[in-house]
């Protein structure tokens, strides 16, 4: 605003110092014609005795020299020194400044002491004749001359407001002879319209209205009135502001365009003829450009370029002004402008080319990626479905006819994939689509549903008629439409004679052409592929790993755990149950563990049970080993003095304080050198009360696991280098750990009496290479063999209490639990060095059995 302020100031400033000075230049002309005019009468009275004296001539009437004299002037032709110009065009006389050397060589006969000097009369030199009077002398040096004499003359004349005539006075004669109204012997002594100081600013003013029409141009003209209104809805509040203000006077642009070019056009024109009267000649034109250049279009042009809209919103007023003012013309223009070219048209930009004006925009709150996001959207209806697509190859299929098994709904969920094609037959015959949800309620025990049931119930739509050429743009718009995700692409085989039949060649999801909009892969914590086509793992999946489930135990009791069951005890067990979290046990280790054979049935007989023979799980006093949860099945616990039962069901488990003290750490565990026997007496008892199924593991076993989950994250911290055995193989480290675990010697290592896998005579033990057979086999009960002994021991009857606190299941009590001392085991192991294994079946005087 103060911009615009300044200029219309400065103009109007401009205008009162013009109006002034030609009203002043008028005044001056008078003021000297009149002074003129007396000097002339003063001197032809003071100068009346030689006036007297001498005899003047007029001009003949060609306006010719008169003939009664040799002397007389030819022409005069200026020399290039001074300001002088030729008016061809009007009078046909010479101008020149007031008070400027300015020479001319004359040209005549006889000039040599001749005398020249000026009268404003066009007839006689008699009236109106002036002062200055001026001496020729011929150039005798020149040998050239031959026609005609030349003298040269410095004429440096006051400001009068005629014509000069000239009057010739031959040497040693008082006659005066008027050279007539010959176009070259005319001189008109000329001043400044303006003086100095005006003029200069009015240059300055120029300048700056030059500079202001050349920025105009390029910041308003490089607006379009559909990029104002854009600026307006979606600018900053201040441009917002100033595209509010020019959108109406843009709104007529090829008006505004003759305005701007005729204003450009009009101050340029005057700043060249203004510095001419300053500087004469060449001078002035090259001063005249550089100045118009400089200040007028490079300086200008490049802020406005730049703050284009500030400053034109800024100088508006003044553009109506100069709008008004140069209407007569330019709106004439204008509207044929408008009838030759039309209405003005806005940027148009194809696909390609607004994609890669975002990619080379160069803005600060438009990010990389979002750049890149809206590029591929743009993108989106020149892509293929043949370059989107998964090729069939790469999908994970299902076939229709086959049995849905543990091993199926593994493989489904391992794979992470919601939607599954199927087909029939042959892989290009897609018949149908199933979900992983569609598997949650199956009973996979039956084996009376196959995939196509599950299909032919379900019937989820999926796209069946795209192609390969299809546009993904136009799948993306069918896929919201017909509201699916998934689409089988088809070709054509046109060989054969008959009806073309669709062969499938891939799949297309919603994913997919999302993937293509945002230019990168979607892929989320349970993906195990980041690229199907290659298929690059994902590194960071936390898709479970199911596999190890499947049913591949040789023992009769663990294959007739579903696999739906294990998954749910891996899941109870990582989360529930404190030794089986993943700061002791990882999640790969403990599936792994979990499908060893370490599960146990018990049948319940009634009759057995009348007659006072009871299955214990766990029985009160007498110490174990191991962790037993329930899988299937009730038992009854009892605990207190009072004996008080209770029914227990799935998913309840005891002996946490069997498998490790709550104060132990992991790399105390890592650091033990041998697996220490370290009974658990109980303070309860868990009886069988119906058919049940349990997971019984031994503090070895699990010490296995934890001493495998420590190499395995050793192996993963040194980079995923495996390890290798002499062979070369890779070492699997739990069946390493179990097998260890499983051979350990029961009085060196562990303290007990392993039964059948005891040592007897000092031989040593003759052991099987299969691990499932190894742990599957009870072999004898220890600690059934700890009662046997200690009945032949009475010494050994005092068995001291230790005061630890065992970590529990909330289904038992918390009462201290006793424990055998370290030289009480010793004792026991060595008074029956050579004693014989019980059997569980013959020769049992108790009628209570303990099953382990």
């Amino acid at each position: 605003m103060y911009f615009s302020r300044y200029f219309f100031h400065l103009i109007v400033l401009s205008s009162i110092i013009s109006i002034i000075a030609t009203l002043s230049i008028e005044n001056t002309h008078n003021d000297i014609n009149q002074k003129s005019r007396q000097k002339v009468e003063t001197t032809s009275v003071n100068k009346r005795s030689r006036e007297q004296n001498e005899k003047f001539h007029t001009a003949d009437e060609d306006h010719l020299p008169s003939t009664r004299t040799q002397t007389y002037l030819l022409t005069m032709l200026p020399v290039a020194k001074g300001d002088h110009l030729f008016n061809s065009g009007g009078e046909q006389e010479w101008e020149i400044q007031r008070d400027t050397d300015t020479q001319f060589a004359i040209y005549g006969e006889n000039l040599n002491g001749a005398k020249l000097s000026f009268t404003t009369h066009p007839k006689s030199c008699q009236w109106e004749r002036k002062d200055k009077i001026y001496e020729l002398l011929v150039d005798e040096k020149d040998p050239h001359e031959r026609m005609s004499e030349r003298a040269y003359i410095h004429l440096n004349l006051p400001y009068y407001n005629s014509t000069l005539y000239m009057c010739l006075t031959p040497s040693n004669s008082n006659e005066v002879f008027h050279q007539g109204n010959r176009p070259a012997l005319k001189i008109r002594v000329t001043r400044s319209a303006l003086p100095v100081w005006a003029t200069i600013i009015c240059l300055i003013c120029l300048l700056s209205l030059s500079g202001l029409f050349s920025g105009l141009n390029l910041g308003l003209m490089s607006l379009t009135p559909h990029d104002l209104v854009v600026i307006q809805e979606a600018g900053t509040p201040n441009d917002r502001k100033y595209a509010k203000k020019i959108f109406p006077v843009r709104k007529h642009g090829n008006f505004l365009l003759c305005t701007i070019l005729l204003g450009n056009v009009l101050v340029n024109s005057t700043t060249t003829i203004l510095l001419d009267t300053l500087i004469s000649g060449g001078l002035a034109v090259a001063g005249a450009t550089l100045a118009i250049v400089i200040f007028g279009e490079i300086i200008p042009q490049a802020i406005c370029s730049r703050h284009g809209l500030k400053v034109g919103s800024q100088t508006i007023l003044l553009t109506k002004f100069f709008m008004a003012a140069t209407l007569p013309i330019s709106y004439p223009l204008s509207k044929l402008l408008d009838i030759i070219l039309g209405e003005e048209v806005g940027a148009r930009y194809t696909r390609d080319q607004m994609s890669a004006l975002l990619k080379h925009t160069q803005t600060t709150d438009i990010e990389d990626r979002e750049k890149l996001i809206m590029t591929g959207v743009l993108s989106l209806k020149g892509k293929k479905i043949r370059d989107v697509m998964t090729n069939l190859i790469d999908v994970f299929m299902l076939e229709a006819n086959r049995i849905v098994d543990d091993e199926l709904v593994l493989n489904v969920h391992g794979y992470g994939y919601s939607r599954i094609p199927v087909y029939e037959g042959r892989r290009d015959n897609v018949i149908g689509l199933v979900n992983i949800r569609d598997f949650a309620l199956l009973d996979t025990e039956s084996g009376k549903f196959t995939v196509r049931n599950i299909m032919n119930f379900y019937k989820h739509r999926y796209g069946t008629a795209i192609t390969p050429d299809d546009s993904s743009y136009d799948v993306f718009n069918l896929f919201k439409k017909e509201q699916y995700h998934l689409g089988v692409v088809v070709e054509y085989d046109n060989t054969s004679e008959k009806d073309p039949k669709a062969k499938a060649v891939g799949i297309i999801t919603l994913e997919d052409i999302i993937e293509e909009m945002i230019q990168e892969e979607i892929i989320d914590e349970t993906d195990v592929f980041t690229d199907n086509r290659r298929k690059v793992r994902n590194m960071l999946s936390q898709a479970p790993d199911f596999s190890a489930f499947i049913r591949t135990a040789t023992n009769a009791v663990a294959s007739k755990i579903s696999a739906q069951m294990k998954v749910a005890v891996f899941q109870f067990l990582s989360t529930s149950v404190e030794p089986f979290r993943d700061k002791f046990i990882s999640a790969h280790i403990l599936s792994r563990l979990l499908n060893v054979d370490l599960y146990k049935e018990f049948e319940f007989d009634e009759d057995d049970a009348k007659s006072g023979k009871i299955t214990y799980i766990y029985e009160y006093g007498k110490p174990v080993d191991y962790f037993v949860l329930i899988v299937n099945g009730k038992a009854e616990l009892e605990t207190g003095k009072e004996k008080i039962v209770s029914e227990i069901g799935s998913f309840s488990y005891f002996g946490v304080s069997a498998l490790y003290n709550s104060d132990e750490k992991v790399d105390d565990l890592i650091r033990l050198k041998s697996n220490k026997f370290r009974p658990f007496i109980p303070d309860f008892s868990v009886r069988v009360s119906e058919d049940v199924q349990i997971l019984r593991i031994r503090r070895v076993h699990w010490l296995a696991a934890v001493r495998a989950t420590y190499f395995e994250n050793r192996q993963t911290a040194n980079g995923g280098t495996l390890m290798l055995n002499s062979d070369g193989e890779q070492i699997d480290l739990l069946t390493q750990e179990l097998e260890r675990a499983d051979h350990v010697d029961p009085v060196i290592a562990t303290g007990s009496v392993a039964g059948q896998d005891s040592v007897t005579g000092g031989s040593a033990r003759d052991r099987t290479s299969s691990l499932a057979p190894t742990i599957a086999s009870d072999g004898g009960n220890p600690f059934i063999e700890y009662e046997k002994i200690s009945t032949q021991n009475p010494a050994l009857v005092n068995i001291s209490h230790t005061t630890k606190m065992s970590t529990e299941s909330p289904n038992t009590s918390g009462r201290t639990t006793p424990t055998l001392t370290g030289k009480q085991k010793r004792q026991i192991f060595r008074s029956d060095a050579s004693a014989s294994p019980p059997s569980l079946t013959g020769g049992s005087s108790s009628k209570n059995r303990s099953l382990t």
